[in-house]
């Protein structure tokens, strides 16, 4: 005889009244057509889009704001084949069926770009929708995106003279490297943009010649936003830098705007007798350490601008240095700084090694600012490092290395940080207005970096920036 198994009275109510609530609150979906969704964007637009890149994830909000639950029978793309990809609550499209969202309640879609090789040279617009359906009735959000061609160079080694175009931005990955007795030459308008930790090294010659409205520019590879409001270009340590090596001689840059790097510009110990780097009319911004560094080498900057940096802004180990006409300010805000705006090095008073020549540098129609310490070391008596009409913030009195100073000057920048923005031209208040010697305005300064004139027989400006009315 089968014995039957004995299965407890209580249980079997427990489990009657376990169906009995599941039947009692199950959920209730509207069938009204006009019930519709919310979205807490009606459009996601990405910035422009390397076609080799891709781009980052974008997200937003559905909401079903009505007190009974919706069934979304569709969230699809209405053109899968445009290039953009969603993902909605974890289940990836292009076509997702049969969502439950229950009343007052919310989902999140996901949403991201690649774009294919456009075959042009110029940025090209793609559009797509997604599209809602509920009881029969379609809602939509939608997506836009331009897709840009790019060079893509990936660990390359420059053996020969090369010159790079403006047509296509050029997108680096890992290193690119100009050989010892090859010339890179970049034209007017040509966009470098480098990958995380990406570095530009030049072994030989660095060319850069770029205008007022054509600036050759180096930059990170990051095109969308870390927030609606910071751009990731306004960022810090997005790449590398540019590395000038010992054999690298007459490196000459022109209109240049370099920005977002880690380690800014470095010069490495080279002959003194040899031009190591001319820049001018050149702006060199944000760096996540120092923003220039030398060691050793002749160097000569006009017309540029130098500011922001977690570390020093210009640090001269030894060598021959002059800036004329150049404004040199930190306002870093990504961290603390670390180091004074000037830091000099085997100047001097110093133990230089007998290969290297102790520290010149010479600084004339200047202005240097900043939320930081000015200088060091802050005694510079009995050095080879001179200010000739230059305007400090600080308090001080000229002497032998301090001629024609403008102390605890103003300098009235346009915009010092606000929303991340930042404006080193100066304005109607500043200090810097007509304290500069006119002795140090050559043919090649007769315009400032950005292109104004500066007055003939008349003191200039202090600075990079001629003050406009």
């Amino acid at each position: 005889m089968r014995i039957q198994p004995h299965i407890p009275f209580t249980l079997i109510l427990l489990l009657g009244m376990v169906l009995c609530l599941t039947s009692c609150f199950r959920e209730d979906f509207s069938t009204d057509p006009n019930d519709r969704l919310t979205f807490s964007a009606d459009s996601i637009k990405f910035d422009t889009v390397f076609t080799q890149k891709g781009t980052a994830t974008y997200s937003f909000q559905v909401y079903n704001r009505n007190k009974k639950a919706l069934n979304i029978s569709s969230v699809r793309l209405r053109n899968g084949a445009a290039g953009f990809y969603i993902n909605v609550d974890g289940l990836p499209g292009p076509d997702v069926q049969d969502i439950e969202i229950s009343g007052k309640d919310s989902l999140t879609v996901f949403v991201k770009a690649e774009v294919d090789p456009t075959g042009q040279d110029d940025p090209v617009k793609i559009e797509d929708d997604i599209l809602f359906t509920v009881n029969g009735i379609d809602q939509r959000v939608v997506l836009q995106a331009y897709g840009q061609d790019a060079v893509l160079l990936r660990g390359e080694t420059l053996t020969t003279d090369t010159e790079f175009t403006p047509e296509k931005p050029y997108l680096i990955y890992d290193s690119l490297v100009v050989a010892p007795e090859a010339t890179l030459t970049l034209a007017p308008g040509v966009r470098l943009h480098f990958h995380n930790k990406a570095e530009l090294k030049v072994r030989g010659t660095l060319q850069a010649g770029g205008t007022v409205d054509r600036p050759v520019t180096f930059r990170g590879d990051r095109l969308d936003n870390m927030f609606p409001t910071l751009p990731y270009d306004f960022l810090a340590g997005q790449w590398g830098g540019i590395r000038f090596y010992g054999e690298s001689y007459g490196n000459r840059l022109d209109h240049i705007s370099m920005r977002g790097s880690s380690y800014g510009i470095e010069a490495d110990s080279s002959d003194i007798s040899r031009l190591k780097i001319e820049l001018s009319n050149s702006v060199i911004h944000n760096s996540a350490g120092t923003l220039f560094s030398a060691t050793n080498s002749q160097i000569k900057a006009w017309n540029c601008q130098f500011t922001n940096a977690g570390n020093a802004v210009l640090k001269l180990s030894g060598g021959h240095a002059e800036f004329t006409h150049c404004t040199i300010a930190n306002y870093y805000q990504f961290s603390w700084i670390r180091g004074a705006l000037l830091t000099f090095d085997k100047y001097s008073g110093e133990t230089v090694p007998d290969d290297e020549e102790k520290l010149q540098a010479t600084f004339r129609n200047c202005l240097l600012a900043g939320n930081c310490t000015l200088m060091q070391p802050a005694d510079i008596q009995d050095t080879d490092i001179r200010f000739y009409n230059t305007l400090f913030t600080v308090t001080g009195s000229d002497d032998d290395n301090f001629i024609g100073s403008v102390w605890e000057g103003k300098p009235d920048f346009k915009a010092t940080g606000d929303n991340y923005l930042f404006d080193f031209r100066i304005g109607p208040n500043s200090s810097a207005i007509g304290a500069g010697n006119p002795e140090y305005v050559d043919d090649r300064l007769r315009t400032d970096l950005s292109g104004t004139p500066r007055p003939e027989g008349e003191n200039p400006d202090l600075g990079a920036y001629q003050a406009v009315p």
